[in-house]
């Protein structure tokens, strides 16, 4: 194929587009902080091409410092253009992974049924760490943080996961008989 010469004088060369499969798969992840995704995510997303839509990389690029007191009040609306991404993505028969944490139960059937509407295959993984593993990831990652890590400070990890306990809604067996597959790890 030729290059194309667009505005401003940049060059162009198409390329062939990959393949595409059908149905696209909406990757979904559910588990508490430390629990593992963003390992999880990056390997599925390493191995499929599939699009991964984490929020804190995004709060943490946009907002830099003020990530943690600015930018996290801005959580729910990151996720909500995410969402309306991957879902553009899975019309286009890409894969979506989305690794929000997904807590609640009407959360994670919101994000299967809008899928499942676009004829996409959704699989659900279940991130099932103990809390004493969380509350050690949770120490490592704050004395060794990566570029969008968000500090919980020590004397308050155990505060923040009795929260996080409160709130994390497990899937039943009702839920799990909704997905096209589950994976407990």
């Amino acid at each position: 194929m030729e290059p194309r010469r667009f505005a401003a004088g940049f060059f162009f060369k198409p390329q062939a587009m990959p393949p595409q499969h059908y149905p696209p798969t909406l990757h979904l992840i559910c588990g508490l902080p430390g629990a593992g995704k963003t390992v999880l995510a990056k390997t599925i997303a390493a191995s499929t091409d599939a699009f991964r839509f984490e929020p804190d990389e995004w709060i943490r690029s946009i907002w830099g410092d003020e990530a943690e007191t600015e930018g996290n009040q801005y959580r729910d609306q990151i996720e909500q253009l995410q969402w309306k991404i991957a879902l553009h993505a899975l019309r286009q028969s890409t894969d979506v992974i989305i690794e929000w944490g997904t807590w609640g139960r009407s959360e994670r059937e919101k994000l299967r049924n809008d899928a499942k509407a676009l004829g996409a295959r959704v699989k659900l993984y279940c991130l099932n760490a103990p809390r004493e593993l969380l509350k050690q990831r949770i120490l490592n990652r704050n004395h060794q943080p990566g570029p969008s890590d968000f500090l919980i400070p020590d004397p308050e990890i155990e505060i923040f996961l009795d929260d996080c306990f409160r709130q994390f809604q497990p899937p039943t067996a009702e839920e799990l008989a909704s997905y096209d597959e589950v994976a407990w790890l």
